[in-house]
């Protein structure tokens, strides 16, 4: 980051140590025994190769959103400002350093630091950003976009985005990641940070939408006040390796926290979700929920965490993560756990995986529905569940599309 406040650079450096003082990751290590920190390269300086590309990226139309921020392999383009309320901020987070330092300084790092090797990589090699801020009662209702694309020209692709809902706010942000297939290796690392003051509402849509050849590692945090709601929402359909890992906190009393998630992993993909809640107020509610289909040679898993320390009593919480398995080579793994400390909580969790029912598949080809149709509608009704959680339309429909295009 050039021209970086002193404390900027102060924060690079701790991460820079930080990643060198740190353990390798030898795969061993209980929360890395799913993915090979290899896969991701966790350890090492990935180089700066080319990988070509065998496609382009078609960047969807900019209406329909209230602002856009477009970075190809990390670089950032100007912002697109279309229509944001008065006092809102969108910017890209190496220039907010600076311009917007009495906001970005005290949040940046404090939810996703430099504790793990994913944290110390992405603080140490980040340069360009999305930074949102909305002011205290302002509406914003129409989405926030940032879209990362990776060309292949870089070995590794940064991104971190920064998200600011004052109290009584409300806002929808996107974040996308997109790029063709290529012929090589592309690292991408990812931080999320998201901050919801006391009546503040947030929903956070993560996109994965990678081509082949894309192993990509994403941290995501979500902060909840008073009586706040936020909502992260994460659809995984492409990429070769893609490890996410949504936290959200119910920090204040009444807060209302929803981990939402839709992947649909073909080939020979590989997805890995880590998805905690954890609860530090009381009278506070959470929900994981979870559906993934799984096809070809493809395999996932879901890791899932609720977190309720002493001293949040009336927590009511909840934990679902279901698989649909589309044919025989295809697998899932599913872990919901739970961590209770405290009484007087309601907290459960369930987990499954199962085949595509041949009756329902019968039924609908013996009334004229072809087989690929037929997979299409019954996947399409698998994720409904998930899909009906997202606020927009245009972006609803879309997914759909792109999960009943990977149907074979």
């Amino acid at each position: 980051m050039a021209d970086a406040p002193t404390w900027a650079d102060d924060a690079r450096s701790a991460a820079t140590a930080a990643l060198d003082a740190l353990p390798a990751l030898t795969g061993a290590e209980e929360q890395w025994r799913f993915t090979p920190p290899a896969d991701l390269d966790m350890n090492g300086d990935t180089p700066a190769g080319v990988a070509a590309g065998t496609g382009t990226v078609a960047l969807p139309a900019a209406s329909g959103r209230a602002a856009r921020l477009a970075f190809a392999d990390g670089t950032p383009d100007p912002a697109e400002i279309l229509d944001l309320p008065d006092g809102v901020i969108v910017s890209e987070l190496g220039a907010a350093l600076e311009t917007h330092e009495a906001l970005v300084r005290d949040r940046l790092y404090s939810l996703a630091g430099f504790d793990d090797r994913p944290g110390a990589l992405n603080g140490a090699g980040w340069d360009a950003g999305t930074f949102v801020f909305v002011p205290r009662g302002v509406e914003v209702t129409l989405p926030i976009e940032t879209i990362l694309t990776a060309t292949g020209a870089t070995g590794r692709v940064f991104g971190r985005t920064l998200v600011i809902v004052e109290e009584g706010a409300k806002a929808t942000v996107i974040d996308r990641y997109l790029s063709p297939d290529l012929d090589g290796v592309v690292q991408a690392s990812t931080v999320v940070e998201l901050f919801v003051a006391d009546g503040g509402e947030l929903e956070h849509v993560s996109y994965i939408g990678w081509g082949r050849g894309v192993r990509h590692q994403a941290t995501i945090r979500a902060a909840a006040g008073k009586d706040a709601r936020v909502r992260s929402v994460n659809v995984t359909l492409g990429g070769d390796v893609v490890r996410v890992e949504p936290t959200v906190y119910c920090r204040g009393t009444g807060a209302d926290a929803r981990a939402l998630g839709l992947y649909f992993a073909t080939g020979d993909q590989h997805f890995e979700h880590r998805v905690v809640s954890r609860h530090e107020a009381p009278q506070t509610y959470s929900n994981l929920l979870y559906k993934g289909a799984i096809q070809d040679t493809a395999h996932t898993v879901f890791f899932g965490n609720l977190v309720v320390p002493p001293g949040a009593p009336g927590t009511d919480a909840y934990q679902t993560n279901r698989n649909l398995i589309l044919n025989e080579g295809a697998r899932a793994d599913t872990i919901p756990f739970l961590e209770i400390e405290t009484a007087e909580v309601k907290c459960s969790h369930a987990g499954a995986v199962g085949r595509v029912d041949d009756e329902h598949l019968f039924y609908l080809m013996s009334r004229g529905v072809p087989e690929r149709e037929a997979k299409h509608l019954i996947v399409y009704g698998f994720f409904q569940e998930v899909l009906d959680e997202i606020s927009f339309d245009a972006l609803r429909e879309e997914l759909e599309a792109a999960a009943r295009a990977k149907v074979r």
